[in-house]
């Protein structure tokens, strides 16, 4: 397959396989949950159910998909039933994505992690892995983790990687560039995460995380800026050119990314992985075009 490197010709893929994925909607009941579905089923890339209180999901917007095939309306008013049927109903193979409406997220996590109902098996690693598309950047961007591991040990870490090198071979990325993020490209080891940076290049040496070219530590300019990252005299394969950012925090990886989506019109798509089925948990401050690319993002993954 051609590389994907841009949303919209992961949606023109999407499109060209005409094989719909099956999303079921815990609590589908806001507007901008609500509107990035019907946008996906326009599209053609999924069938929707829809679960939650019917009169409160039904909107003048839904009443032009009345006759279609793809929407199906559950009514389940009480939020926490909504959520556990959702996740039943992917848990069950009656869905393949799940996707996150307006439920308080740590209630949709219990409920993923519910050690017989959830979807999350044992021993994996729940993360969070995203691509962002920033004007001016030549490809999409994969990043982890934003979301959920606050301070990754190293464990957690080179599994989020091989999230990230999954998700991008999946867009057609057959030798992805990893950048492991630092403020600057020198490893200061009174820096808790620096050993893991080292650790994981020592790996990688070893074949760990195979056909891929990682280096670290990096700053943003010479993983993402040829011309500012030259000005540093840096010798790195990576030079302006990553395919995926791994970065030492959460903070961090969730600052860049809004910043950027803030002040620079970058759209993200993202979800939960290490779960039996792709998970799309978006915050409820995300665009519909954000939560649309995100869940474009869990067919191509589902």
């Amino acid at each position: 397959m051609n590389v994907i490197s841009s949303f919209t010709e992961l949606t023109s893929h999407l499109k060209s396989i005409n094989c719909r994925k099956r999303v079921a909607v815990a609590n589908a009941t806001d507007t901008h949950t609500l509107d990035a579905v019907l946008m996906a089923v326009d599209a053609g890339i999924v069938e929707a159910f829809l679960i939650g209180d019917v009169a409160a999901i039904e909107s003048p917007r839904l009443f032009e998909h009345d006759l279609s095939p793809f929407i199906h309306i559950i009514d389940k008013p009480d939020v926490l039933e909504a959520t556990l049927e959702a996740v039943r109903m992917v848990k069950s193979g009656e869905a393949d994505i799940l996707m996150k409406g307006l439920v308080n997220t740590d209630v949709l996590l219990r409920a993923i992690l519910d050690k017989e109902k959830g979807l999350l098996p044992a021993g994996k690693v729940l993360s969070f892995s995203a691509a962002l598309e920033i004007p001016g950047y030549h490809k999409l961007l994969f990043f982890a983790d934003p979301v959920v591991i606050p301070s990754p040990n190293i464990i957690q870490r080179t599994v989020m990687i091989k999230y990230a090198i999954e998700t991008a071979s999946k867009f057609g990325i057959s030798k992805p560039k990893i950048a492991l993020l630092h403020a600057t490209e020198v490893a200061n080891p009174k820096i808790q995460y620096m050993q893991d940076y080292l650790d994981i290049k020592e790996e990688w040496r070893n074949g760990e995380f195979g056909d891929v070219i990682l280096d670290g530590p990096l700053d943003v300019f010479l993983a993402l800026d040829a011309e500012r990252g030259k000005l540093k005299n840096v010798s790195t394969p990576v030079l302006g050119d990553a395919d995926i950012l791994i970065f030492p925090n959460f903070e961090s990886a969730n600052i860049f990314y809004k910043g950027l989506s803030l002040f620079a019109g970058a759209e993200m798509g993202g979800l939960l992985q290490g779960t039996d089925k792709p998970v799309v948990l978006t915050s409820r401050s995300e665009s519909v075009q954000s939560k649309f690319y995100s869940i474009a993002m869990a067919c191509i993954l589902a």
